[in-house]
């Protein structure tokens, strides 16, 4: 099966070249490779197009955001398998082969996704990100609360099924690539990986931790529609609980990063951990005592524990 690669670039110049590279140095090749520049004013077109003679496509569109570029790249190809890069990403070398072969042993699996290692540049910081599924059921449960196939970097699915869902909804400024995965899995069968396909750079410019409250409400909003669109009436309570939840840890988080209020991270740290301690328990009450005792004994504690540990694991 031929693969298509979509890559999605906006004001990129610092980090472009080196996605695409890590598309040319794939140990499975890849069929066509479309950059989609979505009104970038820097100089990602010059780096773009220094790949031509390696068969790399440019493409402008005037800003519209990531969902309206990806379906650009979407029109632009026509490989039976479509994998998705952000311009700030990377792949790595085994992702392609990994995905190709998973799907052609699993014609039922119409998309397929996988870990990914986080690196917080400005921290110097790198873990590794992802869950695999108990189930079909229990993805198809927990999809309504979370992205838990991940960002489009990660996917790799089949151009067929994107007749009978549907693309990605432009009207969607952030989760529009989650909302698509909903729409995909409550249709058909799919997968996660459990290895690391790509890196995921968390840095300032970064799109996705830019206008962080318009993007929590954009989020907990294509939670709360595909709760209401999905679920019997019976069921709707415990997943709105679980989803609201989520939205006040991640409030809590935001709030004490960006050295907010103190008194409304605790709020919504405390109400993110007593609505729903059954998701993520320990993160939440981590950040309930980080947001009770604040930053400075917060990392006092923690430095004084791994302390102890370390004494211990040497002992």
């Amino acid at each position: 099966m031929r693969v298509s690669v979509v890559i999605t670039a906006y004001n990129s110049e610092a980090f472009v070249a080196e996605a695409i590279s890590s598309v040319l140095e794939q140990t499975h090749p890849v069929d066509e490779i479309v950059v989609v520049d979505d009104g970038s004013t820097d100089h990602t077109r010059d780096i773009v197009e220094s790949f031509s003679q390696r068969g790399v496509r440019y493409t402008y569109q005037e800003n519209r955001g990531p969902g309206a570029a990806r379906n650009c790249g979407i029109r632009e190809t026509s490989g039976e398998l479509l994998a998705f890069l952000d311009a700030d990403d990377v792949w790595l070398k085994d992702k392609v082969e990994s995905q190709c072969d998973f799907l052609a042993a699993h014609p039922e699996v119409a998309l397929v996704s996988g870990f990914a290692w986080w690196w917080n540049v400005k921290e110097d910081r790198r873990f590794i990100s992802g869950e695999v599924p108990k189930s079909m059921t229990s993805l198809r449960r927990d999809i309504l609360v979370y992205n838990k196939i991940g960002n489009p970097s990660r996917v790799m699915l089949r151009r067929s099924v994107l007749a009978d869902v549907g693309v990605f909804n432009e009207d969607i400024r952030w989760g529009q690539d989650w909302d698509l995965w909903i729409r995909i899995v409550t249709h058909y069968n799919a997968t996660i990986l459990p290895k690391p396909v790509i890196v995921y750079r968390w840095h300032e410019k970064n799109l996705s931790h830019t206008r962080r409250w318009e993007r929590l409400y954009s989020y907990w909003n294509v939670s709360r529609h595909a709760i209401q669109a999905n679920q019997s009436v019976s069921q709707q309570p415990v997943l709105m609980l679980r989803s609201w939840s989520l939205f006040a840890y991640r409030r809590a988080n935001y709030m004490i990063r960006e050295k907010g209020p103190r008194w409304r991270a605790i709020i919504y740290a405390a109400a993110a951990f007593f609505a729903y301690p059954m998701d993520m328990g320990r993160r939440k009450f981590k950040t309930l005592v980080h947001a009770l005792v604040g930053d400075r004994f917060f990392e006092s504690g923690r430095r004084f524990i791994r302390s102890r540990l370390r004494a211990r694991g040497s002992a």
